[in-house]
């Protein structure tokens, strides 16, 4: 299964050990993310290390392992849907998660509620991939 993994689940999972994390390390899955991801977790990143009790080493070896399962994809490659997924998103900073899965015709993989009021994209929560994956 290929599906678009939002900051919102890689940030849980970098948060506390379970079923994200899981589900990121799967070989049942196969994950893209725009970079974008890369600057939302890194901004972040203090809250991630406050609420997990981790050290700032911990989380960058953490951070490393957990993003070399998804594939990060320049966004010269899905730029053109990028207006499109601008009409699908209630905050801005989502619209390139849907234009990658547009360009990709696949799901996002998000626990953001306000992703699923569009029709365009299929948008699984994390209980909901455990459901079809697990």
């Amino acid at each position: 299964m290929e599906l678009v993994i939002d900051s919102n689940c890689l940030i849980s999972a970098l948060i506390k050990s379970g079923k994200s994390r899981e589900l990121i390390c799967s070989s049942k899955i196969i994950l893209y993310s725009p970079e974008h991801i890369l600057y939302e977790t890194s901004k972040h990143k203090e809250e991630i290390i406050s609420k997990s009790k981790i050290t700032e080493n911990d989380f960058n070896i953490l951070f490393a392992i957990l993003s070399s399962n998804i594939k990060i994809i320049p966004e010269s490659e899905f730029r053109e849907l990028k207006e499109k997924a601008m009409k699908l998103v209630t905050h801005p900073e989502d619209a390139p998660f849907m234009a990658l899965a547009l360009q990709k015709n696949i799901s996002v993989w998000s626990d953001d509620k306000k992703l699923k009021y569009q029709s365009k994209v299929i948008v699984l929560s994390t209980s909901e991939l455990i459901k079809i994956c697990c």
